[in-house]
């Protein structure tokens, strides 16, 4: 009694010790959340629940995820925390496919946090939820269809050429090139070309301010890791402090120059086949609409055209430049995978012709496969989640989710379990074979998401790779250079897969094929 006495006239002492319990209690108010619905969980930590070593780029972001997924290893389900709000991690295959497709209906939304006045270039399909994603989702689908696609293949070859002619001239120097460095080059001017309508040259250009924009985004940053954490969780904090995600003058860059491409085309009547073209077209059947009184607003103005020219940039940047790089390790490593990429692309484009066209890409089988096995082993998105839109029971089980509830799909560890890809370390392109794609476990392949949010560029990106690989394979042979960290070994400060050091590339020309252009 004396002791406890001595503490209450120590006003100092007292006050912190009710301040570290009170804070304590709210900070973990929410741990008993799946204990409570009979789940199994991951413990977590005051405040920061399971995202310290990520959000703080203490440990790579699909180490952590593959670590949880052992630990629920057995369970259709277990729970996590974000922070301090709850989340259901999904194992089962089912139940995959349930979220996904069957039950699309109840997970419709994405755990968006994004505030257009202080982001103007946030309005785009990927931030889009409810009712605003599926008429823009609706209005864009067109955009993306096979007509559409033949006629940009041109514009991805050109683009192509020109990196199959600057690597000619970099490799003649008898040095390795980083190869996703070079594939970035690539993609951004593919993007360029088919969303903007624009010669970037960014591979020639090392200060091309859209390859800056592209860099300042997706290179591995601790802020800017943070950052997506804090967005995610914490949005008022960034709405806050105005923490975006970019510099404004980069932001005042896109805005300037898709706006500027908008008012040359209405001013002057020019036509172009790429997508913001396909927007403008778009903008002015709502125009007829709405003057029709058919619809109450317009969904295609100018902030909807330029945010999701902005996130065709993004999306159609990294992912498609990262997978084409494990595609170059992948043939690096493994001579006779590439020898038969070679084999497939000579025996195609002899039947077109030495032409590539829409019809000689569909029958390179064996590249879809290589491409699709890379997707596998090396996804450009590790999870994915998803928000409930209404209360969902989940199948077979007690478990009810509230409204609001939020379910991660872990890609990376699905990707990688043995008991859908044995020997899943192995890059074998025969798992999607015609004659073994009966022996994949339905919703075990998610490297584009599923069910109707999927990826609404993945036929673009296909088809860009597809063109990079045949167009390099016909002129070099790949070897990995030994500046390369073979195995791979990833980056902490990034959410996406980036091998520490890169990846080096020795570009060896093939001489029989020294005269063809």
């Amino acid at each position: 009694m004396y002791f406890i006495l001595e503490l209450l006239k120590n006003d100092f002492f007292v006050c912190f010790t009710i301040i570290a319990t009170v804070l304590y209690l709210l900070l973990t108010k929410n741990h008993g959340y799946w204990a409570s619905r009979n789940v199994k969980f991951i413990r977590p930590l005051p405040l920061f629940g399971n995202s310290f070593s990520t959000a703080f780029s203490i440990a790579p972001a699909y180490k952590v995820q593959q670590e949880q997924y052992n630990s629920l290893k057995g369970q259709r389900y277990g729970g996590v925390w974000g922070f301090w709000k709850p989340k259901l991690l999904i194992l089962d295959p089912q139940l995959i496919e349930h979220i996904m497709i069957k039950d699309f209906s109840y997970f419709t939304d994405r755990e968006v946090n994004s505030d257009v006045e202080t982001d103007p270039l946030s309005r785009h399909l990927v931030n889009q939820n409810g009712n605003d994603w599926k008429i823009l989702r609706t209005k864009l689908t067109p955009v993306f269809s096979s007509g559409k696609l033949k006629t940009m293949i041109q514009q991805i070859m050109e683009c192509s050429d020109a990196c199959v002619e600057l690597i000619a001239q970099k490799a003649a120097a008898g040095k390795p090139l980083e190869v996703r460095e070079e594939m970035a080059g690539l993609t951004m001017d593919v993007i360029g070309s088919c969303a903007f309508g624009l010669n970037l040259n960014s591979m020639n250009d090392p200060n091309s301010k859209f390859k800056k924009i592209g860099k300042l985004v997706f290179a591995p940053s601790r802020a800017g890791k943070l950052r997506l954490a804090m967005r995610a969780h914490f949005g008022f904090l960034l709405k806050l402090f105005r923490w975006k995600r970019m510099p404004s003058e980069f932001g005042a860059f896109v805005i300037n120059t898709v706006m500027g491409i908008v008012k040359y085309r209405e001013e002057n009547n020019f036509h172009r086949n790429d997508f913001i073209q396909l927007m403008m077209e778009l903008r002015k059947e709502e125009e007829k609409q709405l003057k029709n009184g058919n619809i109450s607003k317009i969904v295609m103005d100018d902030n909807t055209i330029t945010s999701n020219a902005f996130v065709f940039l993004l999306a159609g940047y990294e992912t498609t430049a990262s997978t084409l790089g494990y595609v170059l390790y992948e043939l690096s490593t493994n001579p006779e995978i590439q020898e038969k990429v070679y084999k497939e692309v000579e025996d195609v484009l002899k039947k077109h012709n030495g032409e590539i066209t829409w019809e000689a890409l569909n029958e390179m089988k064996y590249v879809e496969m290589v491409i699709t096995e890379t997707l596998r082993k090396h996804p450009p998105v590790i999870a994915v989640a998803r928000q409930s839109v209404r209360p969902y029971k989940i199948p077979n089980s007690d478990l009810e989710l509230p409204e609001g509830s939020v379910i991660v799909i872990p890609i990376y560890s699905i990707h990688h379990d043995p008991r859908y890809y044995p020997d899943p370390e192995k890059f074998e392109p025969e798992r999607f074979s015609e004659e073994n794609k009966h022996k994949l476990v339905k919703s075990t392949y998610l490297p584009f998401g599923d069910g109707p949010r999927i990826c609404i560029g993945l036929r673009f990106a296909r088809m860009e790779m597809k063109i990079a690989i045949a167009k390099l394979i016909m002129k070099y042979k790949f070897s990995l250079n030994s500046k390369t960290i073979s195995p791979l070994q990833y980056s902490e400060k990034t959410i996406f897969l980036v091998p520490i050091g890169g990846i080096w590339v020795d570009f060896i020309p093939r001489t029989h094929n020294k005269d063809e252009k």
